[in-house]
């Protein structure tokens, strides 16, 4: 899958592998990705205070061939996104960004092992904390007007509570920005101890939240774009929540009781 991803979610996915010198040059890259252009290897070890072998080995976790890969890579994504220049546009253009980036990382398998799972499950658990949290919440209603039985937890004791009453056949889901959320990783290791199935959403590869998982759908982060004015932690989330709630709704079960929820909210 790497293989086919762009710079920034290369960054962000590879981001736990990386060591403290690769990741200085990939935060450099990330805020010059503009003059990427003029340097080559030598200048790009002198800018970021590393050196050539540690250029050569940041390409290569992020699975370029080598240095000229890269580049030739960055050139031809800085083609395709003109900058904007008015901030309405540059706050649409980031949210194509993001978009585009969350339609990188969704695979058809991992949508439909999704769905077979909330399918099968006796109970749903989604649990998040933060603004992760209001993403939770946010699933539980719809999964909820689908007719399904769904919970929340936000508080980190109630998610361990919860966690140790699950049981084969049910349902967690974690929301995690980076998957470095204990109470999110200890809850997720309890259920999975339960024999609970552990299903995740969240940004990083390679953390202690992905290695729990059964499956785990990735979202775009934001930090791919360099400007700290812009606050933004879950639209890629709730991207992955429309492409989950619109391939459930092909269930006609489902359909049936969302349109049923939706009506009784007429009647008052």
């Amino acid at each position: 899958m790497t293989n086919n991803l762009d710079l920034s979610n290369r960054i962000n996915q590879n981001y736990p592998l990386l060591s403290k010198k690769e990741k200085q040059v990939a935060e450099f890259i990330l805020e010059h990705k503009n003059d990427v252009e003029s340097w080559n290897i030598k200048d790009l070890s002198r800018l970021t205070e590393t050196s050539n072998a540690t250029i050569s080995r940041f390409c290569a976790k992020l699975t370029y061939r080598n240095f000229s890969e890269f580049k030739s890579f960055v050139i031809q994504e800085l083609g395709s996104t003109p900058p904007p220049l008015q901030v309405p546009v540059k706050i649409s253009s980031y949210y194509t960004q993001l978009i585009h980036s969350a339609s990188q990382l969704i695979k058809t398998k991992q949508i439909n092992d999704f769905v077979e799972a909330i399918h099968l499950s006796s109970k749903i658990l989604i649990c998040g904390v933060g603004n992760s949290g209001l993403s939770a919440m946010e699933m539980k209603y719809r999964l909820i007007r689908m007719g399904l039985i769904v919970d929340v937890v936000t508080d980190p004791h109630m998610m361990l509570m919860d966690a140790v009453l699950l049981k084969k056949y049910d349902l967690m889901i974690a929301i995690s920005n980076y998957g470095k959320t204990q109470a999110i990783i200890d809850a997720c290791t309890i259920a999975k101890k339960e024999q609970a199935t552990v299903f995740v959403i969240t940004n990083q590869n390679h953390t202690p939240l992905t290695n729990i998982a059964d499956q785990v759908l990735f979202a775009s982060d934001r930090t791919s774009i360099p400007d700290d004015q812009f606050i933004n932690s879950q639209l890629s989330i709730h991207f992955i929540l429309d492409v989950l709630c619109y391939v459930l709704l092909e269930n006609k079960s489902y359909k049936e009781n969302r349109k049923k929820t939706l009506a009784a909210l007429d009647l008052r």
